[in-house]
């Protein structure tokens, strides 16, 4: 019978990892050895605790628990996510083995709380097998600024003179916020920030937004400076020399699509609504001039 252990996520485990993974998937982010060393051992937070379901020395079964912080007005609370999930064929016959490893992943000393950011695959069971609770979904929004890679995604051919007749409102968007952006003074830069700044910003959006996943200059650097698959930029945002926030944007191509995706942002409360405007505005424009076709973020 398969058994349960639970261990710190180390160097010598990643072999068995990428095994597994590759053995499911394929060649894919989950068999790629420097984002799982990336994303289980070279966190701010430490390695990801690992669930290991093994029968005879041999694993079976997995998840990784990623350990994170959970920022709130009374205190700060140790989170543990829940990632890369999977159990060999051979074990899947009967549910006992999922719900072992799920049950390992609760109830742990080294966390407040623990939770899993379900996809398409492991939704039914977490909602229906677990009942575990759904909070919030995510969905993305999108601003489309080039419409031949548009319209090719809906009728499977891409006609460029499309994209010849619109270019006339692409400028007209380009001026628009460059216009914009003087008016309101806004600085957009990839100057560094510092933590002083940062522990200020994370202060205020905490009274007026409530609680939110840490962020830290070293956590910034780790999440997307150093992801070796999943790199984004980081700009910070000022006006008149005062410290606003930061976004983080990164180019995907998605099919016959490319888009500049939001990855993260964090902005001052009191920033005014003309500079709000500017930040869209120039979000436009950097999808425009990077040649994405889309401009997107997930809400």
């Amino acid at each position: 019978m398969a058994q349960i252990s639970l261990n710190e996520f180390a160097e010598t485990d990643l072999n068995g990892f990428l095994e597994m993974s590759q053995m499911e998937y394929g060649a894919t982010v989950s068999s790629n050895p420097d984002h799982i060393r990336w994303k289980h051992l070279d966190s701010q937070f430490g390695a990801s605790l690992y669930v290991n379901l093994a029968e005879t020395d041999r694993v079976v079964g997995r998840a990784l628990i990623q350990p994170r912080t959970l920022c709130t007005a009374e205190k700060v609370i140790k989170l543990g996510q829940v990632m890369d999930l999977l159990i060999d064929k051979g074990y899947r016959s009967t549910p006992i083995n999922f719900l072992n490893i799920t049950k390992a992943c609760g109830n742990l000393e080294n966390f407040d709380s623990v939770f899993h950011t379900s996809n398409e695959r492991s939704y039914p069971l977490y909602s229906k097998l677990l009942k575990f609770a759904n909070p919030f979904s995510l969905r993305a929004y999108g601003f489309p600024v080039r419409f031949a890679g548009l319209f090719a995604s809906i009728i499977g051919r891409r006609i460029e003179v499309i994209d010849w007749f619109t270019a006339p409102l692409r400028w007209l968007l380009v001026f628009t916020a460059y216009a914009v952006n003087s008016l309101a003074s806004l600085d957009i830069t990839q100057k560094s920030m510092n933590d002083d700044e940062l522990e200020v910003l994370c202060t205020k959006c905490l009274r007026q937004s409530g609680p939110h996943l840490a962020r830290t200059n070293t956590f910034l650097k780790w999440r997307f400076s150093d992801a070796p698959l999943w790199h984004g930029s980081v700009y910070r945002i000022d006006k008149k020399g005062a410290f606003l926030g930061y976004v983080v944007t990164r180019n995907v191509e998605l099919g016959d699509l490319n888009h500049l995706v939001l990855m993260d942002f964090m902005l001052d409360p009191d920033t005014p609504l003309i500079a709000q405007i500017a930040l869209r505005l120039w979000l436009i424009r950097k999808a425009i001039t990077s040649k994405a076709g889309m401009e997107r973020k997930l809400t």
